[in-house]
């Protein structure tokens, strides 16, 4: 057994964890796995594929629709700027409510002008 090392592993038709000697497929066994690496398990005499991530199956054919979820530095990036720009928005706001009510004001002072005596 060239490069043999061990491994736990968990099969179909074996529900238990058992400690079995692994190694490189063979050179005709290298397209055996779709997405992922060959090995052959001594011990069970069996080929087995470490699938790639975002593949699964006994093959790596299927392709995974669900990805792990977001990490929590990603959420918290997310949320801080989501924040920050609904900050933005209501300052903004506030600042054009300020000056359309100004230019308002003037537009009523100007029209109430004091009359001079004759």
């Amino acid at each position: 057994m060239e490069n043999c090392t061990t491994a736990l592993i968990q099969t179909e038709n074996s529900p238990r964890v058992a400690q079995v000697g692994i190694t490189r497929c063979k050179p005709e066994m290298k397209d055996y796995c779709f997405h992922g690496q060959c090995v052959y398990i001594v011990d069970l005499d069996e080929h087995y594929c470490r699938c790639d991530v975002g593949f699964s199956g006994v093959r790596c054919v299927h392709s995974e629709l669900v990805r792990q979820p977001l990490s929590k530095e990603y959420v918290a990036l997310t949320v801080i700027v989501v924040l920050l720009f609904l900050i933005a928005i209501s300052i903004a706001s506030y600042y054009i409510c300020r000056r359309y009510r100004n230019k308002k004001r003037r537009a009523n002072a100007s029209e109430y002008k004091e009359v001079g005596a004759l």
